[in-house]
């Protein structure tokens, strides 16, 4: 007898924290024994499979799909079929009512976002987003902050149930020895032109003024894009800073782990995945006070607060930091550590898997 059949639905091609988030939950929830298969657009397959190497021959199925109806093919196999998107939540919807009612598995949807705050009020995409919340009868909704499971409720009636976050500790950890010798302080953010509530336009702006008014104090470096793809949005960055592009989720944390402050200045966070992980390796993330990240970052204590609308807000935290003297530094990363240790893939993999089991009356 197999001990739970759980089938994530993630049509993107990767690389995003919510992405990241599903990869290392559904590795975890393999390890401790359940039937885990990832299934994604035929249109991503190749990128997909390249972004997560660690995939291949880990236990976890990976399947393609066109649409709903080809996704149902994949979804029989399975006890719980999972959205991760709002266009997903359709894709899932196709797939079970092609699937006779007595072997139907059970939907859910780990909300990631709300994703109407992506799109402009009442276009057809803001209204997808909208609907996805009810769009199936008796659907699992969870999500892992409050903020996510309170704005669900509050505009949709649903009920959205808390699980964990994850932090994937065996790639994101310290090296005090690489970071704190360094005279100049590394300042590193992610950039992502082509995700407007990420603010790009903004990101760089703050970064070339970083680089301007501390000059030889500060170091500077960017990832998530390619020179090509921040040269399509028109994001200049002054030649100073460098660009690592885009970055694999294993790659990721060696940039991270050699700076002392990150740099989240999106317009809200729903929890502030890159956030949490920069903790993880000791360093101080500047994140939105719009959004979930407040669950976790304690201005000043562990991390910057900050009303990312305000130019001048952001430098006067990264001034304050720029201040501390190297103890002061040492021992606020020490307090992002400890914040980041509460988060562990085993506990968001057990908290979904309790979730799930509940729902199947076992």
């Amino acid at each position: 007898m197999t001990f739970i059949k759980l089938l994530f639905v993630l049509p993107v091609s990767g690389g995003g924290g919510g992405a990241n988030s599903v990869i290392q939950e559904s590795l975890e929830l393999a390890r401790i024994g359940a039937i885990v298969g990832i299934a994604v657009k035929d249109k991503n397959a190749d990128q997909f499979s390249a972004q997560y190497p660690e995939l291949h021959n880990s236990g976890v199925a990976l399947y393609s799909f066109s649409g709903g109806a080809s996704l149902a093919e994949h979804a029989s196999k399975y006890e719980i079929v999972i959205a991760t998107t709002n266009g997903s939540v359709r894709d899932v919807k196709v797939a079970l009512d092609e699937i006779p009612t007595a072997n139907r598995p059970r939907a859910a949807y780990y909300v990631q976002d709300y994703e109407p705050l992506f799109y402009a009020p009442h276009t057809d995409k803001w209204r997808e987003a909208f609907d996805s919340y009810t769009l199936i009868p008796n659907c699992i909704l969870f999500a892992k902050t409050d903020w996510i499971c309170d704005i669900v409720y509050e505009n949709h009636g649903v009920k959205v149930s808390r699980v964990q976050a994850s932090v994937d500790h065996s790639i994101y950890s310290p090296d005090f020895s690489s970071r704190h010798e360094q005279s100049a302080v590394k300042v590193v953010a992610m950039l992502r032109p082509q995700t407007p509530r990420r603010s790009p336009a903004r990101t760089s702006r703050i970064l070339n003024l970083i680089a301007k008014q501390y000059s030889d104090n500060v170091e500077v470096c960017v990832f998530g894009a390619s020179n090509d793809q921040l040269d399509q949005f028109n994001v200049r960055l002054l030649p100073s800073i460098k660009n690592f592009g885009r970055l694999r989720r294993t790659e990721v944390p060696g940039v991270i782990r050699s700076a002392d402050l990150f740099l989240d200045l999106s317009d809200f966070q729903a929890f502030g995945r890159t956030a949490i992980e920069s903790m993880a390796c000791g360093c101080i993330p500047i994140v939105p006070i719009l959004g979930g990240a407040t669950e976790f970052a304690i201005h000043g204590h562990n991390s910057f607060l900050v009303d990312t609308r305000s130019d001048s807000a952001i430098m006067d935290s990264v001034t304050t930091y720029i201040s501390l003297t190297r103890s002061e530094r040492i021992a606020m990363a020490f307090n992002a550590l400890l914040t980041a240790s509460r988060f562990t893939v085993r506990t968001a993999a057990l908290s979904e898997l309790a979730l799930f089991w509940k729902a199947l009356n076992r």
